[in-house]
């Protein structure tokens, strides 16, 4: 229920999010096209325009609300049941574990890697998929404009993925 939720809620920001420029774009080229002819068409235009951009944002930040909670909702849920086993599992461990491992460190580090499964639903795995789509349909959309200003635009994304992966790398090690 709320893993599908997190995911369609994440798909439909995304493309509504990639709607707001080309919602502009036409707002843009609508007004020029008036302006030389009717001033008062032009201006009932843009109210149109700028209503529907209006509600493409609101849409936008409520499906960015709902992916955000349920990630969330499922990220605890995982951590809870996660933590029950790892307090289960720890009980039934031999007296002679105990003696040799401190349960205060053995608790802590367990805790630190359940919060890092935990937060891997919501930043992880959601936020890949709002990216693949952003990435995705956003070089389609600049592809279909113009193919060499979309490939010129699109050349800094490998670089900008590669940096973004080491400085990840590096700040976990960290």
């Amino acid at each position: 229920g709320g893993k599908t939720l997190a995911i369609g809620a994440t798909i439909v920001a995304a493309v509504l999010q990639l709607l707001i420029p080309r919602l502009l774009g036409n707002a843009v080229d609508q007004a020029q096209g008036i302006l030389s002819s009717d001033a008062e068409g032009a201006e009932q235009a843009l109210l149109w325009s700028a209503m529907a951009l209006l509600g493409v944002s609101v849409a936008r930040g409520l499906c960015t609300l709902v992916q955000n909670y349920y990630s969330e909702s499922v990220g605890h849920h995982v951590g809870y049941e996660l933590r029950l086993a790892f307090y289960d599992k720890v009980q039934r461990l031999s007296y002679s574990y105990h003696d040799r491992m401190h349960s205060g460190d053995l608790i802590t580090l367990g805790l630190l890697d359940l919060d890092g499964v935990r937060m891997f639903f919501s930043t992880g795995f959601i936020r890949t998929i709002l990216l693949t789509v952003l990435i995705g349909v956003g070089a389609y959309m600049l592809l279909t404009t113009d193919l060499v200003l979309g490939l010129l635009a699109l050349s800094f994304v490998p670089f900008v993925a590669w940096r973004s992966s080491v400085a990840q790398l590096m700040l976990r090690h960290t």
